[in-house]
């Protein structure tokens, strides 16, 4: 018997919730995968059917926009039956340059879909979830989240919402048996960075790590259940260690000579 009924996840065409979908299928019996590129979601929903035996559905979606996210969550229940008892928040975007430079329209759709959207499916989700008694939401923050980010900085400061949210939901929900996972990857091999016109560097190649470990990362402390904040790998872990005992814009300036883009 699979331990969960239906999982929602976002930002499923492609890097960590993508493999999250591979990673948690053989425990779910209904998946419906978000994204906007509807061609991906087909070709994933018929490799994991086929793999796994689960029923996977496309669901193509821009959560950039404002009231998607409600129409995501109706259509989860037209196509499964019921609500999520599992929901991954993993759709996210972000921006590199001069916050004078970068276009005002692009940072707001990215915090509707980083911001607006996750926390709406968040509160649907937990409101059926506090009913039952019983349910998992992972958001995928960053170590972006843990301090300001000089040449990404609403991206860095979209992150550090997600984080402070999902730890504070993660309290409010524990009395109803739910849990709210949080999880904070570093640089990630996916095509992040080139979306974002930011450039890797030799720095972040280095400490990069790959989506699968991430996935598994994240889908093992869902289903061992712990930690509530998950943060892969020994250099991320070592580098937030770090920068707790350094002061606040020592912090802020090292990020921005890491992050300033060159010429």
């Amino acid at each position: 018997m699979k331990r969960y009924k239906a999982l929602l996840i976002t930002g499923a065409s492609a890097g960590i919730g993508k493999e999250i979908a591979y990673t948690l299928a053989p425990q779910t019996e209904n998946i419906v995968l978000v994204a906007r590129r509807a061609d991906k979601l087909e070709t994933l929903a018929k490799d994991l059917s086929v793999r796994f035996g689960v029923n996977a559905f496309a669901l193509p979606a821009d959560l950039s926009v404002s009231g998607a996210a409600e129409q995501v969550f109706e259509k989860t229940i037209e196509l499964v039956g019921r609500p999520p008892d599992l929901l991954v928040n993993d759709a996210g975007i972000g921006y590199s340059g001069d916050a004078t430079e970068i276009p005002t329209e692009s940072e707001t759709k990215m915090v509707t879909l980083n911001i607006e959207s996750l926390m709406v499916l968040c509160k649907l989700s937990l409101k059926t979830m506090y009913a039952r008694r019983c349910g998992v939401i992972l958001n995928v923050a960053s170590v972006a989240g843990f301090q300001p980010g000089p040449y990404m900085a609403a991206y860095y400061a979209s992150k550090a919402f997600v984080l402070s949210y999902s730890e504070a939901l993660a309290e409010e929900a524990r009395p109803y048996g739910v849990r709210v996972l949080t999880l904070c990857p570093g640089t990630v091999d996916t095509g992040f960075h080139f979306q974002a016109g930011s450039k890797r560097g030799f720095w972040r190649t280095l400490f990069s790590t790959s989506p699968e470990k991430v996935a598994w990362e994240a889908a093992k402390a869902i289903l061992l259940g712990f930690p509530d904040r998950i943060v892969p790998g020994p250099i991320n872990k070592a580098v937030l260690f770090v920068e707790r005992l350094l002061p606040r814009f020592v912090v802020t300036h090292l990020t921005g000579k890491f992050l300033k883009p060159k010429d």
